[in-house]
């Protein structure tokens, strides 16, 4: 299935701009085959269940906060990964009233095997570029970045430091994974089939 620009024009700049766009992230994001236990989720929990994998131990506020969703909402959906025995409650140790969530040692194996195959995939299309190709591709993607941020003024989007396949970036986890969260809890589901 090949995605038109929103143009309509696929030969005009911003509709090809698109269409790469697109299938750079449907070959290196979502052209895998699903994790069955992740693929057996909805949306909302898969959601939440990342958000809990990076933000582990943080509170149900928290959580409301990061996802845009109430409370009640994030209490549903944690009661049903509590019931998978994908997710733990837990009372802070401070305050009785204040509900922590944290991912069970099986949800961490699991999220941590699904991370590690996406980290894969971009190492190996990182080391089958030429070495003289790895500033321009990230330099491009400097670029892009700086123009859409500047375009999306009002999102809740921060620039993220350059951060290599294999490599560390100094800017915090905490800070970065939502766009990450979103887009990994929005996979094609069943991929590999058009």
């Amino acid at each position: 299935m090949m995605l038109e620009g929103i143009s309509g024009k696929r030969d005009e700049p911003d509709g090809q701009l698109e269409q790469l766009l697109m299938k750079v992230v449907k070959v290196m994001i979502f052209d895998h085959q699903p994790l069955p236990e992740l693929d057996a989720l909805p949306l909302a929990q898969l959601r939440l269940l990342w958000t809990v994998y990076y933000l582990d131990d943080a509170t149900m506020k928290t959580f409301s906060d990061r996802l845009y969703v109430s409370q009640s909402t994030v209490t549903q959906l944690a009661e049903r990964l509590v019931k998978r025995g994908l997710v733990e409650r837990n009372h802070d140790l401070h305050d009785r009233r204040v509900v922590r969530l944290k991912v069970s040692a099986t949800a961490r194996a699991i999220l941590a095997h699904a991370a590690e195959r996406q980290h894969q995939t971009i190492a190996q299309v990182w080391e089958h570029l030429d070495e003289a190709h790895h500033e321009g591709v990230l330099n491009a993607l400097e670029v892009l970045l700086a123009a859409a941020q500047e375009v999306k003024q009002g999102d809740n989007f921060e620039p993220t430091e350059r951060t290599l396949p294999c490599g560390e970036s100094s800017t915090s986890q905490l800070e970065n994974t939502q766009p990450v969260v979103d887009l990994l809890s929005r996979r094609i589901r069943g991929s590999g089939k058009n």
